[in-house]
């Protein structure tokens, strides 16, 4: 199908808005290029994302896009397993990681040659952003059906969530365990700066060792309790560990992905030098490595099946990132969204939109933000409550709360419109709610 006509249908489509993601073009073109047939048949996966819209920094959805996505993982999970999936996530990891670090001390070796080689490596962890986000479409409506009888409305979300969270340890839970096991902050650093990186892809700096003393700090006076799985019905423990591998994977993809960036900085260092740019994230793979750059920095890519198409016209028009706060939530001073873990706290209002806001949450006070990340560990350390804009029964914040044991309301789609800096409210994580005082 021809670009013109593409956007065209783009533009027609009723896009809304999904994840809000500071990616830039590198990250969001070759996330988007290994979500198509042939890039999951490079991986042993008969499948693919087929539509899929990304654009200045936010992510589209419409249900149709949700619902293909769904019955294309139904098909590679039932044939392969959820297993496979991880498999191919954690391998490509592990390989790109030993390759990443070996080329990072090569100094002989062209920037250039180096950097096709990265982004060969990146495939197949790629292409399991693509198989998380659509085995997670389809064991969600799966579990709903099959414990739609078994627990209320109410708590279906919240009690996927729990029965959900993984065995399995995602990279914040592997720094924790170091941690507790005496590892020391020079060596933490070492191992888990790249951490808070992860907000620009791994194309921003880590955790100071400053920082990361103080995080080590912080979770020895504030050790976490081991997760509580509430029973499971013995017909579904099959799917149940199915799930979780899937929520595993969730994290892996995105931790190995930008730790790969992070630590790819040295071999970009060296190529953007030879041609004279100031980020190679500002461009396209093909046009580094034909010569010929065009940098974008407010673009769309979108996937039509087989097509992929970037573009610096606008796709999405007259729709906003967040909606607005209701006139009747306006008038009863609340809001409302999904509990991701119980409980109950008081305190002020601490927006955190960026990293750099971070610092400023003090101990006691409520965060308020779109998604949390690694890169705000240090704040949800100290805050004794979480609430976000996004987000869903395993997104970053519902695992964190888990771990951490604090109150969490997710999903709210308007709290960071609603709440300011210093507003005393109250979270309400035993009925989902969030109240001003």
């Amino acid at each position: 199908m021809q670009e013109e006509e593409l956007i065209k249908k783009f533009r027609q489509m009723p896009w809304r808005p999904w994840l809000k993601r500071q990616f830039p073009v590198l990250v969001g073109y070759l996330m988007i290029a290994n979500g198509t047939k042939k890039a999951f048949a490079k991986q042993g996966i008969k499948g693919e994302w087929p539509i899929i819209l990304f654009e200045r920094g936010v992510w589209y959805e419409n249900e149709n896009v949700l619902k293909l996505a769904g019955q294309e993982a139904e098909k590679y999970v039932k044939k392969l397993g959820t297993k496979y999936l991880v498999k191919v996530c954690l391998s490509g990891y592990k390989k790109a990681l030993r390759e990443v670090n070996k080329m990072s001390k090569d100094k002989k070796t062209s920037a250039l040659e180096q950097y096709k080689k990265i982004i060969e490596l990146l495939e197949p962890i790629n292409a399991s952003i693509w198989t998380a986000h659509a085995s997670e479409v389809y064991f969600n409506n799966e579990l709903k059906k099959k414990l739609a009888n078994q627990v209320s409305p109410s708590k279906l979300d919240e009690y996927i969530g729990d029965i959900g969270f993984p065995k399995q340890k995602n990279a914040h839970a592997l720094m924790v365990g170091d941690v507790l096991a005496g590892m020391l902050a020079k060596e933490l650093h070492e191992k888990y700066a790249w951490l808070k990186s992860r907000i620009e892809a791994g194309f921003s700096i880590g955790y100071t060792l400053a920082e990361m003393k103080e995080l080590r700090k912080n979770i020895l006076d504030n050790p976490p309790a081991p997760h509580k799985y509430p029973p499971v019905p013995v017909k579904l423990k099959k799917i149940v560990q199915e799930f979780r591998n899937i929520v595993y994977l969730r994290t892996l993809r995105t931790d190995s992905l930008f730790e790969i960036y992070f630590r790819a900085e040295p071999i970009f260092a060296r190529l953007e030098k030879e041609l004279g740019v100031d980020s190679i994230k500002y461009y396209l793979p093909e046009d580094v490595v034909n010569g010929k750059l065009k940098r974008y920095e407010e673009f769309a890519v979108f996937k039509y099946y087989d097509d992929i198409i970037v573009t610096k016209e606008k796709i999405v028009k007259n729709q906003t990132i967040v909606s607005e706060p209701s006139s009747r939530a306006q008038a009863e001073g609340e809001i409302k969204g999904m509990i991701a873990w119980r409980g109950k706290a008081q305190g002020r209002v601490r927006k955190i939109l960026r990293p750099s806001e971070a610092g400023l949450l003090q101990t006691g006070e409520i965060l308020v933000t779109n998604m949390t990340i690694p890169a705000y560990l240090l704040a949800m350390k100290k805050a004794v409550a979480f609430v976000t804009d996004e987000g869903g029964t395993t997104c970053h914040a519902a695992i964190l709360a888990r771990e951490m044991k604090k109150p969490c309301i997710i999903g709210t789609e308007v709290a960071t419109k609603f709440l300011k800096d210093g507003d005393m409210v109250e979270v309400d994580a035993e009925n989902g709610v969030v109240r001003k005082l």
